[in-house]
């Protein structure tokens, strides 16, 4: 029981996990009310920032921003993509994709809670993606079942990575002015090994 009450960090940093989806919401709804021009230059705005808090440790009013940013970034993605793939595939996979990773952060908890296992956690998760996205695909007239599919493995693959990423964080000790780092860590996905391996290289 010890070993999986170790890091007493873990529940907050779900927590906020959570928030900056939240956030990113947010981020989203306002960015219907910008013009194209400013809502690519927030988008720019973010990337660069999520990069600069890693490469020097930015306060934490910064790391709330990022959520926000984030989210005009996902709206710009949106527009651009749902032109090219219709509204109803893009917008049922963008909410598709903020419930799985909140059922996730759900079940984080109830890891700990209920001492569930790394296997089970894994097949929970393929469980999870592949119920949302057939329900996608059976009740929602999407205009290309293939890209469907590919955004579910794509989906998959983040979900997976965020699940070995909250075992990894329940399995070490995390200090308390590293919590929003790794928060943020755990919201960014994959996209963090982009941007960590971005900044190893200029630091080489």
């Amino acid at each position: 029981m010890g070993h999986y009450r170790r890091n007493r960090n873990y529940d907050l940093i779900i927590f906020y996990f959570v928030g900056m989806w939240v956030l990113s919401v947010i981020g989203l709804l306002v960015a219907l009310l910008l013009p194209l021009s400013i809502v690519i230059i927030l988008s720019l705005l973010g990337i660069a920032l999520v990069v600069l808090t890693f490469l020097m440790r930015l306060g934490n009013f910064i790391i709330f921003l990022i959520p926000i940013l984030f989210g005009v970034l996902h709206f710009l993605l949106l527009i651009i993509l749902i032109d090219w793939l219709g509204a109803a595939l893009i917008i049922s996979v963008f909410v598709a994709t903020l419930i799985i990773f909140l059922t996730i952060a759900f079940m984080g908890i109830k890891l700990i809670e209920y001492q569930i296992s790394e296997a089970l956690m894994y097949a929970f998760t393929i469980l999870i993606v592949f119920v949302v996205f057939a329900f996608i695909y059976i009740f929602i007239p999407v205009s290309s079942p293939f890209f469907l599919v590919v955004a579910g493995i794509f989906v998959l693959a983040f979900a997976l990575y965020t699940v070995y990423e909250l075992d990894s964080i329940r399995n070490n000790f995390i200090r308390e002015n590293e919590v929003l780092f790794f928060a943020l860590r755990l919201y960014l996905n994959l996209a963090y090994i982009v941007i960590n391996l971005i900044i190893s290289s200029r630091r080489r």
